[in-house]
């Protein structure tokens, strides 16, 4: 066996008979450029950082270059010509190039090196012929310490950049005050652009979003970067507090007003916050008499408490939220028209986190760090991990990825969380919703195998590792994925 293998077969665009008729000299001309390009080819194939390994169609090894005799410890002398049958459990734990042969599908697994004991990322490709035969399998070989090194220096370069945004946030801010604010989409940038706008100005302002986006956070920012910052900011939930109890924490009452009141009376929120600003969340609960009460205070600035008849005046700058559409509300007389344009001077509608996921990761680093932190851990998520919290839909919005973080630092047995673990977890990451229609179960259950596959091989990037954690032989796994591929593009 030569050095190359006999290419010429598969060459369809040389055309010998045609050069033939140009006589020997031109014969000659081609052949020396053959050569030359195998020699550069062959230059390429020794030198390459990533070890390679060819077989023929058979199994059998026709080539090897240096970087995989280092990582392996394998002499190619001793194995040129052998069939990987031979090799396999002996030099290496699996075989790759015979699973390809098997699949006829380019292939990646995790490979053991026995002699060295170093482990590499394998992928195994098959080549064809017109024919449709396989006649080589091409298989590029990585060493998992060098995809550390690269992973290192990916991260300390994303860190470089996240530090460079910083700085330009920071420039962009310097005068805001954005302490407890994470922001990086560019739909968050324009409500905190408009939040900037409206802080200064003592105005009220209407805060609309879906329950977890950061209401009451965003009601912060605009108290801190606010002519009021040195002073109170209070909040009141309207819907945590029991309605007949709502009027009296928010204006207060007289000593004596009503049985059970204490005998010097009880200040109300207004009362309190004087000269500050007042946060009522979930501002749709409130009942409609005591939205006509909010009113009149919004508009006259005074305040009269339950049993008094002598108001008092009260400086306070008033922030609503609430997670529900305040107008529809207001066309189905459920909320006041009028206390409804009052506090909807300046609207900032916060985008479900959904839609703004650009500040996912950013958000998961932070709440990652914060749980570290306050837990002694070092935990970090897997770049699958931080893909599928991308793609999954939040319904609970912030709020929910904060707790998600905290459960996986807590839960996680690995330093580093990876998407099946959180599968474990949280069974709503593998599916948003159920329905109960009349379903083929052998299809589902198919459907659900296949789906498991893809997603333990997108979570390990290997086959054998996929095995591993499915508890399943290799074989079987690669011939069942086939299957399963084959029959759903069959019913396509």
């Amino acid at each position: 066996m030569g050095l190359y293998p006999d290419f010429s077969q598969y060459n369809d665009d040389l055309d010998i008979d045609a050069l033939a008729e140009q006589g020997v000299d031109a014969l000659k001309e081609e052949l020396k450029r053959t050569r030359e390009l195998y020699k550069a080819l062959d230059t390429i194939f020794e030198d390459s950082l990533d070890g390679f390994f060819i077989t023929d169609g058979e199994g059998n090894v026709i080539m090897v270059n240096k970087s995989y005799e280092i990582m392996s410890g394998i002499k190619k002398e001793e194995i040129l010509g052998k069939n990987m049958r031979e090799l396999e459990s002996k030099l290496i734990t699996y075989s790759a190039s015979l699973i390809v042969l098997e699949t006829r599908k380019t292939v990646t697994i995790e490979q053991t090196y026995l002699r060295t004991m170093r482990k590499a990322y394998i992928t195994s490709t098959p080549v064809f012929d017109k024919d449709g035969k396989i006649i080589m399998v091409v298989s590029n070989n990585r060493d998992f310490k060098m995809i550390e090194e690269l992973r290192k220096e990916l991260t300390s370069q994303r860190e470089q950049v996240t530090e460079y945004k910083e700085k330009i946030k920071a420039l962009i801010h310097q005068n805001i005050d954005q302490s407890d604010f994470l922001v990086n989409d560019p739909k968050m940038y324009e409500v905190l652009y408009m939040a900037t706008k409206v802080a200064d100005k003592d105005t009220t302002v209407l805060i609309q979003g879906e329950t977890g986006t950061g209401k009451e956070k965003m009601a912060n920012f605009i108290h801190q970067n606010s002519m009021r910052k040195d002073n109170l900011l209070l909040s009141l939930n309207c819907g945590a507090i029991a309605k007949d109890l709502i009027e009296s924490e928010l204006f207060g009452y007289e000593g004596g007003a009503f049985t059970g009141a204490l005998a010097k009376g009880k200040r109300g929120y207004f009362e309190v916050a004087d000269g500050g600003t007042l946060f009522l969340d979930e501002i749709s609960e409130m009942p409609l008499d005591v939205q006509m009460r909010l009113l009149r205070v919004l508009q006259e600035k005074e305040v009269l408490r339950i049993g008094s008849s002598k108001p008092k005046k009260v400086d306070v700058r008033v922030i609503a939220a609430t997670n529900r559409d305040l107008l529809q509300m207001v066309e189905a007389n459920e909320f006041r028209r009028d206390l409804y344009y009052r506090l909807n001077v300046v609207r900032l509608d916060i985008p479900p986190l959904r839609e703004r996921k650009k500040d996912i990761v950013p958000l998961a680093n932070y709440y990652l760090k914060q749980f570290n932190d306050k837990f002694k851990t070092n935990k970090t998520l897997s770049a699958y991990s931080y893909k599928m919290l991308e793609e999954y839909r939040w319904p609970g919005n912030v709020r929910e990825l904060k707790n998600m973080i905290e459960k996986m630092v807590i839960l996680s047995d690995e330093n580093t969380i990876s998407m099946a673990q959180i599968w474990e977890q949280e069974s709503k990451f593998i599916k948003d919703n159920a329905s109960l229609e009349e379903i083929d179960l052998k299809d589902l259950l198919e459907q659900m195998e296949l789906q498991y596959i893809r997603d333990y091989y997108e979570a390990y990037g290997t086959l054998e590792k996929t095995a591993e954690k499915l508890h399943v032989n290799l074989k079987t796994l690669s011939r069942r994925k086939r299957y399963l591929e084959q029959k759903e593009k069959d019913n396509s």
